[in-house]
């Protein structure tokens, strides 16, 4: 229950640091199946309080049923508290059958335990802590298992500690050397943030604007009927923006209201009704339901227009939406999959684009991301192959209502700055959009709205970084690495074990 407080949007990431001490302290002398069994409870528990958004979204996205609706939730859970279970068992089992201390274990454990293990939604420990920006900086060797790595050592070094005090006995050495390793990672992360944050400094800067129209969800009747209208309040939230000094600005996913004929060379022309930069001459990136004009494909697209009015350039979204965006095995099974685009009036068959490009205009390198690839490490690592020197999703949350999920996406995508040191801005249709920094630190954000409401806008600086990160790179190894050291460690334990007088 510590770690579901310390969850966005409570955001208590004190408590992250300490919610597993219990945890620690009860798989001490247990057997591995018991520490086994006590780690998927805890688990289990935590995904039931984290993820309790899945109902209402259930609800509104597939119209399904409480009793189903539960049920789909407590499976989710129960298999996702599988990655506590094995990291928990693994530590207590190489403790018992190998002399090796839990406290060096387990953070190895986690990382392989949060690697090995394919997540129904994408998480990671290190969320609990993603406004502490000191504590993340190990994500641009480890990436998100390397914080929750960091997070299991500091609730285990506390929990040793506080053992040897209840029992007035000295702290073990492994405890004191857990605590040295932890306070030693905090200061190079240290260290490395103060060098990129002086490269970031000297990085040219840029204005960028977001628009965030809370308008809802948009459906397919009344893009036909105020499709204009919508258009209309982003172009006048993009002129103020323009005004204020705006040289990027950035619309959410889907938020062009109708199809967009991807084979044009410049935006509409003045006067045309789907104008889109009436009073203001900088870049636009926004996102559409683009297709070739006669073709049978759409394609989820982010459309980058320079500020000449021509177009610079289009990516269309990769990782698709299950269900949102296709259904699964249609092609094996036609009719149930007609049936259920049926029930999904709103969400259309969308075609997968070509995997991650760069956008450029001028100076801009930008790297797109569409809804939740943001908060796919390994599609960003791809992504950074192309250098862009800015990251910028676009995302429609809507979908989620006024639940926890859209915060903990911003906390889940905020790492990528960290990985990859660059700015990360994301514009998203009802919230919560941003503007964070190449530390991890998200320098403003705008509010959750699901009913109709005025439009939100965001402006700030942002750097355009070519420096080089290590993330992309160092991220995949760290949990290969962190397994082969548990192996490591278990046979020197085995042979430590056969020694005589051991």
């Amino acid at each position: 229950m510590l770690l579901v407080l310390a969850l966005p949007p409570r955001n208590l990431w004190p408590l992250g640091l300490v919610a597993l001490v219990p945890l620690a302290l009860a798989i001490r002398a247990v057997t591995p199946s018991r520490a086994f069994f006590l780690g998927w409870l805890c688990g289990f528990v935590v995904n039931v309080g984290g993820f309790r958004w899945l109902l209402p979204v259930l609800s509104h996205f597939g119209h399904v049923s409480m009793p189903t609706r539960v049920l789909i939730l407590l499976v989710a859970s129960f298999y996702q508290g599988a990655v506590f279970a094995l990291w928990a068992g693994l530590a207590r089992l190489l403790e018992h059958r190998r002399g090796v201390p839990m406290i060096v274990a387990a953070p190895l454990a986690v990382a392989v335990a949060e690697a090995l293990l394919p997540f129904v939604f994408p998480w990671h420990l290190a969320i609990v802590v993603w406004r502490a920006w000191p504590l993340l900086q190990v994500a641009e060797i480890g990436g998100p298992p390397g914080v929750s790595a960091l997070i299991v050592l500091i609730s285990f070094v506390v929990a040793s500690w506080s053992a040897a005090l209840w029992s007035r006995s000295p702290a073990a050495r492994a405890t004191v050397r857990g605590a040295l390793v932890a306070a030693a990672v905090l200061a190079l992360g240290l260290v490395r943030a103060g060098q990129v944050a002086r490269i970031r400094n000297a990085a040219p800067h840029i204005k960028v604007g977001v628009v965030q129209p809370n308008g809802g969800l948009l459906t397919a009747e009344e893009r036909k009927h105020n499709g204009e209208h919508h258009l209309q309040v982003l172009t006048s939230a993009t002129t103020e923006l323009g005004k204020r000094g705006a040289e990027l600005v950035v619309w959410p996913e889907s938020s062009f209201p109708f199809l967009f004929d991807r084979d044009l060379g410049r935006e509409y022309p003045p006067g045309h009704p789907w104008q889109l930069r009436r009073d203001y001459g900088g870049a636009l990136l926004f996102g559409a339901l683009t297709h070739s004009f006669g073709g049978s494909t759409v394609n989820n697209s982010a459309v980058l227009v320079a500020g000449d009015g021509t177009l610079s350039g289009i990516y269309d979204k990769t990782e698709l939406l299950a269900f949102g965006e296709y259904v699964p095995l249609a092609d094996r099974y036609p009719k149930w999959a007609e049936d259920v685009r049926a029930r999904l009036p709103d969400s259309p068959d969308i075609d997968p684009g070509n995997g991650p490009r760069t956008l450029e205009s001028g100076s801009l390198r930008i790297g797109p991301l569409i809804c939740y690839e943001d908060i796919l490490p390994q599609y960003v690592n791809v992504l950074m192959r192309g250098r862009p020197n800015l990251l910028v999703t676009l995302a429609n949350h809507a979908w989620f209502g006024e639940t926890e999920a859209p915060y903990q996406a911003l906390a889940l995508a905020t790492l990528r700055s960290v990985e990859t040191r660059r700015d990360l801005v994301r514009a998203t249709l009802t919230g919560v959009s941003s503007i964070g920094d190449a530390l991890g630190r998200v320098r403003s954000e705008t509010g959750l709205h699901e009913n109709p409401s005025p439009p939100a806008t965001l402006l700030g600086d942002v750097a355009l970084m070519d420096t080089f990160a290590l993330g992309p790179y160092s991220s995949p190894l760290f949990p290969v690495l962190c397994g082969i050291a548990l192996a490591v460690l278990a046979i020197r334990g085995r042979r430590a074990a056969d020694e005589p007088g051991r």
